[in-house]
């Protein structure tokens, strides 16, 4: 049986031919979907007969399995951009009925609660993902945010590019040192974000599992908070680091955001429905200035379906879940996810 693998959203070139070309040189059988690049013609004169190559709308699920049933299927889904994979799809591609059924999803990031895990625990498909491959990545981004929200440069820069002179009229920011930043959670990518702030002279305290004990807390400088209620009425900046689960869907309320400190700073590079954006919207909105700001990168609809109602609220940054977009971190996860893939492909083929 060949073992294939279907790269359903690889970065742009150059970081699309250092993926490929590993591929490649461990031997992979590489088929690569041309649905998301413009420039298609580019990417099959430089690779030629050298892989297969696939047109498919990876939202659309409907034609996602027509066209995994056509190929006759693949053995692994490589995604990177937290393409929903759900039971539908996950059933089909697995069908014993066809020539190579899928066997693993392979996620280059930590995040995977796109992929419908029950589907794939039913259907033998293993999940594979590289948790902390964009930890740097991240942490960088809420420790920027951070920073420029708690100086008010985006209000300064709208004043001076509308002509306003306006040095007098925000009260003056605060430096690091009299900040403090709050997370919530306490893997990887908090960890990261505790070492960047701390270096910044920022005090830092965190509330998250059990797991992160005491000895850790002291390693990275930190204090621990029992309870998120205590956090948030001492810290000038919270960032969310947990990951979404049913507990965690809508962490972030009305409730919460009344007990954040008044003027206080919140970022979520976690999930989207870890906050509850209608009730932030609400709140920002009825009470000006409490949340002074937000830093939000993931929503609860994103990319072709994006919708939220904080687009238009004044002070509330808003990006398209590109807290880990960096080369770097790209790089980093295609390499360990493809290795993971060869790992799995020498075992499948009996090449171990």
């Amino acid at each position: 049986m060949a073992f294939t693998t279907l790269i359903l959203d690889a970065p742009a070139p150059p970081l699309l031919f250092e993926e490929v070309d590993q591929c490649l040189e461990l031997g992979l059988v590489v088929t690569l979907n041309l649905h998301y690049f413009t420039d298609k013609d580019c990417i099959k004169r430089h690779y030629g007969g050298r892989i297969g190559y696939a047109e498919i709308n990876c939202h659309d699920e409907p034609a996602f399995i027509d066209a995994v049933r056509q190929a006759g299927g693949y053995s692994v889904f490589k995604t990177r951009l937290n393409i929903p994979l759900g039971q539908a799809l996950i059933r089909a591609a697995a069908s014993p009925a066809l020539a190579t059924p899928l066997c693993a999803i392979a996620q280059a990031g930590a995040g995977t609660n796109h992929i419908d895990r029950q589907a794939c625990e039913r259907h033998g498909v293993t999940i594979l993902s590289t948790p902390g491959s964009n930890a740097v990545a991240v942490a960088e981004y809420v420790v920027a945010q951070a920073l420029f929200l708690s100086r008010d440069l985006d209000a300064y820069n709208t004043q001076t590019h509308n002509g306003h002179w306006s040095k007098g009229s925000l009260a003056p920011g605060r430096e690091c040192s009299e900040l403090t930043l709050g997370l919530v959670g306490t893997g990887s990518i908090a960890q990261q974000v505790a070492r960047k702030a701390g270096a910044l002279g920022i005090k830092v305290i965190a509330t998250g599992s059990e797991r992160f004990t005491e000895q850790m807390a002291r390693s990275l400088e930190l204090e621990r908070r029992q309870t998120l209620g205590q956090l948030l009425s001492e810290a000038d900046i919270v960032s969310i680091h947990v990951p979404l689960t049913p507990q965690t869907r809508g962490l972030f309320g009305a409730a919460e955001f009344a007990q954040m400190r008044r003027g206080s700073i919140l970022i979520n590079t976690a999930r989207g429905g870890i906050v509850d954006e209608y009730q932030l919207a609400a709140f920002m909105t009825e009470f000006p200035g409490h949340v002074k700001a937000v830093a939000i990168d993931t929503f609860a609809l994103e990319k072709d379906q994006f919708n939220s109602p904080l687009t238009g609220i004044p002070n509330a940054q808003l990006t398209p879940h590109i807290a880990g977009n960096t080369a770097t971190a790209i790089r980093t996860a295609s390499r360990r996810i493809i290795d993971q893939i060869h790992r799995l492909s020498t075992v499948a083929t009996g090449k171990a």
